[in-house]
C-alpha cells in the first residue's frame, strides 16, 4: 500500500500533473469526493479531446460520473481483481472508496503513453450500434459498411505511422542523409543553372508552347481523377439501380394476375399486420423489457440476499399464491351459471390472440431473416460484377458462385413464400379475432339488459375486471418467480466461488498470521526510530535555521564593506582628478611661458568664441527675416499684377 501511494505520489509531480504539493500522507488523507476529482484530472490528460472529463465533479450527479469513469475504464480494457464483483466495483467507485481509486491510478500513471494511445484509437474505433429495424434500410446499412472500411483504412493508416515512428535512426544515419540531401541539393542547383542558360538560348515560344504543355497533362491528371470519381459514383448507382429493379421484378411477379382490388386489398393487410405489430405487440414487448430491466436494477442496486431472506421471500411468494388461489376458487364458485355463453368465446378469443401473438413472432423473425439475405445478396452481386473475368476464368469457381446463388434464390423465395402465407394467417387470425369481439360486445349487451332486468348491473364488468387483474398478478408472480430463480442461482455461484476462494487463502492465510506478527515488530522498531529522527530532526532544523541567520547576518555586513570600498575608491579618484588639475592650473598660472594657457583663459577663449557666433546667427537671422518679408510683399504684388491682366483681356475679348 505505501509502495503503492509512493508511486502515484512520484507519477503526480511529474509532468503534466504537476502535483508538487503531494506527498503521502497528504495524499492518504484525501477525501472520496478528492479522489474521485484525481480521477478524472488523469483522465483528462489520458483523453485530451474528450471535454466531459475536464469538469468539477461537484458539478456533477455521481451516477453520471460512475457513469463516465466505467465507460472510459472500460474503453482502456481496465480489468478489476477476479475475486470482485462488478456491483461491488461500481458502488465503490461511485463512492471514491481507496480501495477501488488508487489501484486505478497505479494502472493508469503505470503505462500512460500507451492508454493516452488507446483513447484516441477508442474515439475513432468505436462500433456504432444500430437498431435492427434500421439496419434493413439499404442506405443505412451501406453509410454503415463505409464507416467500417474507413475504420480497417484507419487502422492500416495508424499501423503505418507506428512503424515508421518506431523504425530507430542514429544520429550517423540522420548525419548521413543529410549530407546526402545536401549533395543532391546542389546537384539539382548546377543542373537548374545549366537549365537556365539553356533555356535563354531557347526562343520564347517554345517555352510558352512548353508551359502550356506542362498545363495540358495536369489538366489531364485532373479529369482523370475525376473520371475515376464518375467510375466510383456510377458503380454505386448501378448497384442501386439492381436493387430497385430487383425489388421491382418482385413487385411485379407478387402482382401477375391480380386486379388493383386485390393489390389494395393486400396492401391493407400489410398496413393492417404492421399497425399491429407497432401499436400493440412491440409496445407490449417494450414493457416486459423494461419491467424486467427494473428488476435487474433493483437487485444489482440492492445488497446480495442470503439464505434467510431468500427463505422470507419464498414464505411470501406461496403464501400469496394460496390467497390467490382460495380467490379463485371463490369467483368460480359464486361464477353466475348464465355467464357460461361468454366464457366459449372468451377462451376462443384468448386461443386466437396466442395464435395471433405466434404468428406475429414468426413474421418478425421472417422478415428478419429476409433482410439479412438481402443484405448479403446485395453485398455477393457487386463482388460478382467486379471479378467476373477472373471468375471466367475459374470454371470452377464460377459454378461454385452460382450454385451459391442459386441456394441464396430458392431460400429467398422459401422465406418470402412463408411471410406470404404467415401474413395471411395473421390476417385470418385478426379477422377471426374481430368477429369474435363483435360477439362478445353483443353478448355483452344482451347480459347488461339481463342485469338491468334483475338489479344487478355492473356484475359483468366488475368480473371481467378481476379477471384481468388475476391474469396480470399472475403473470407478475411469474415474472417475480424467475427473477427469485435467477437470483437465487446467482447467489449459489457466488456461495461456490466464495467458498472456493477460502479454500484458496486458507493456507495463505496460514503463512500470513507469522508474517503479521513480525510486520507487528517491524511497526514498532519503525515508529520508535522514526520519532528517535523526528526528534533528531528537529535539533538540525533548529541548528540549521541559527546558523543560516547568522551566515545570512554575515553576507550582509559584506555586502555593506564592499560597497563602503568602492564608494571610497571612486571618491578617492575624483579627488585624484581634481587634485592634478588644481596643479595644473597652479602651475600654469605661476609659469612665465606664453604658450602654456591655464583652464581659465582656455575656457574664456571658448566663452568668446561661442558668443561671437551667436552674434554673428542674429545677424545672419535678421536679414533673413528682412529677406522674406520683402520676397512675400514682392509675390503678393506679382499676383495682382496678374489679376490686372486677365481683367483686361476679358474687357478686350468682351466677356465682362
Amino acid at each position: 500500500m505505501v509502495e503503492q501511494l509512493k508511486f502515484i505520489v512520484e507519477q503526480l509531480k511529474r509532468p503534466p500533473f504537476n502535483r508538487n504539493h503531494y506527498n503521502i500522507l497528504t495524499f492518504d488523507n484525501l477525501t472520496n469526493n478528492q479522489l474521485l476529482q484525481v480521477l478524472t484530472d488523469v483522465f483528462a490528460v489520458v483523453d485530451p479531446y474528450d471535454p466531459f472529463h475536464k469538469i468539477d465533479i461537484r458539478d456533477e450527479e455521481p451516477e453520471k460520473t460512475a457513469a463516465r469513469h466505467m465507460n472510459t475504464l472500460k474503453m482502456l480494457g481496465y480489468r478489476p481483481k477476479l475475486d470482485t464483483d462488478v456491483n461491488t466495483f461500481r458502488q465503490n467507485l461511485v463512492s471514491g472508496a481507496k480501495s477501488v481509486v488508487f489501484p486505478i491510478l497505479q494502472w493508469l500513471l503505470e503505462k500512460l503513453p500507451e492508454h493516452k494511445e488507446r483513447a484516441y484509437l477508442g474515439r475513432y474505433l468505436s462500433k456504432i450500434d444500430v437498431p435492427p429495424e434500421f439496419s434493413s434500410d439499404p442506405e443505412i446499412a451501406e453509410q454503415h459498411e463505409r464507416c467500417d472500411d474507413l475504420m480497417e483504412e484507419f487502422k492500416e493508416v495508424h499501423r503505418g505511422y507506428k512503424e515508421l515512428t518506431s523504425t530507430p535512426h542514429t544520429i550517423d544515419d540522420l548525419r548521413r542523409d543529410i549530407k546526402q540531401l545536401e549533395d543532391e541539393k546542389e546537384t539539382l542547383e548546377k543542373r537548374l543553372e545549366r537549365q537556365k542558360t539553356r533555356i535563354q538560348k531557347v526562343p520564347a515560344a517554345q517555352i510558352e508552347l512548353a508551359k502550356n504543355y506542362r498545363k495540358e497533362v495536369e489538366k489531364e491528371e485532373k479529369l482523370n481523377t475525376m473520371k475515376q470519381d464518375l467510375n466510383t459514383v456510377i458503380n454505386q448507382l448501378e448497384q442501386k439501380i439492381q436493387r430497385l429493379e430487383r425489388q421491382l421484378t418482385d413487385q411485379r411477379s407478387s402482382s401477375t394476375d391480380q386486379s388493383p382490388e386485390a393489390i389494395m386489398k393486400r396492401m391493407e393487410e400489410e398496413n393492417q399486420v404492421n399497425s399491429y405489430l407497432v401499436t400493440e405487440k412491440f409496445p407490449k414487448e417494450l414493457n416486459q423489457m423494461k419491467m424486467k430491466l427494473r428488476y435487474y436494477e433493483e437487485v444489482a442496486t440492492n445488497k446480495a440476499l442470503g439464505q434467510t431472506e431468500l427463505s422470507n421471500y419464498r414464505a411470501k411468494i406461496s403464501e400469496l399464491n394460496s390467497i390467490i388461489n382460495k380467490f379463485h376458487e371463490k369467483r368460480v364458485l359464486a361464477k353466475d351459471p348464465t355467464a357460461d355463453n361468454l366464457a366459449v368465446f372468451r377462451q376462443q378469443a384468448l386461443i386466437v390472440a396466442r395464435r395471433k401473438e405466434q404468428a406475429a413472432e414468426r413474421l418478425t423473425q421472417l422478415r428478419a431473416e429476409n433482410d439479412a439475405l438481402e443484405k448479403q445478396f446485395g453485398r455477393n452481386l457487386p463482388m460478382g460484377q467486379v471479378g467476373s473475368s477472373s471468375i471466367a476464368k475459374n470454371s470452377s469457381h464460377f459454378q461454385r458462385y452460382v450454385n451459391m446463388l442459386r441456394s441464396k434464390s430458392n431460400t429467398y423465395k422459401r422465406k418470402r413464400q412463408e411471410i406470404n402465407d404467415m401474413t395471411a394467417e395473421l390476417q385470418l387470425l385478426k379477422r377471426t379475432e374481430e368477429l369474435l369481439k363483435e360477439e362478445v360486445e353483443q353478448i355483452k349487451g344482451r347480459m347488461s339488459m339481463e342485469e338491468r332486468k334483475h338489479g344487478i348491473e355492473g356484475y359483468f364488468s366488475t368480473q371481467e375486471r378481476l379477471e384481468e387483474l388475476s391474469t396480470l398478478k399472475m403473470e407478475q408472480d411469474e415474472l417475480k418467480g424467475k427473477t427469485l430463480d435467477e437470483i437465487t442461482a446467482l447467489i449459489k455461484t457466488l456461495n461456490n466461488r466464495i467458498s472456493s476462494k477460502k479454500a484458496e487463502l486458507d493456507p495463505i492465510l496460514k503463512e500470513v498470521k507469522p508474517l503479521r506478527a513480525k510486520v507487528q515488530e517491524l511497526r514498532s522498531e519503525y515508529e520508535a526510530k522514526k520519532s528517535k529522527y523526528d526528534s533528531l530532526n528537529a535539533n538540525f532544523e533548529s541548528s540549521r535555521s541559527t546558523l543560516e541567520s547568522e551566515v545570512r547576518g554575515f553576507y550582509e555586513e559584506q555586502y555593506a564593506q564592499e560597497s563602503r570600498f568602492h564608494t571610497l575608491k571612486a571618491q578617492m579618484l575624483i579627488n585624484a582628478v581634481q587634485l592634478k588639475r588644481a596643479n595644473d592650473e597652479t602651475s600654469s598660472y605661476m609659469s612665465t611661458d606664453k604658450a602654456t594657457k591655464s583652464y581659465r583663459e582656455q575656457l574664456n577663449k571658448q566663452i568668446n568664441t561661442a558668443e561671437a557666433r551667436i552674434k554673428t546667427n542674429r545677424e545672419k537671422q535678421k536679414v533673413t527675416k528682412d529677406v522674406q518679408i520683402d520676397g512675400t510683399r514682392q509675390l503678393k504684388y506679382w499676383r495682382d499684377l496678374l489679376r490686372m491682366m486677365e481683367l483686361k483681356r476679358k474687357l478686350a475679348t468682351g466677356e465682362l
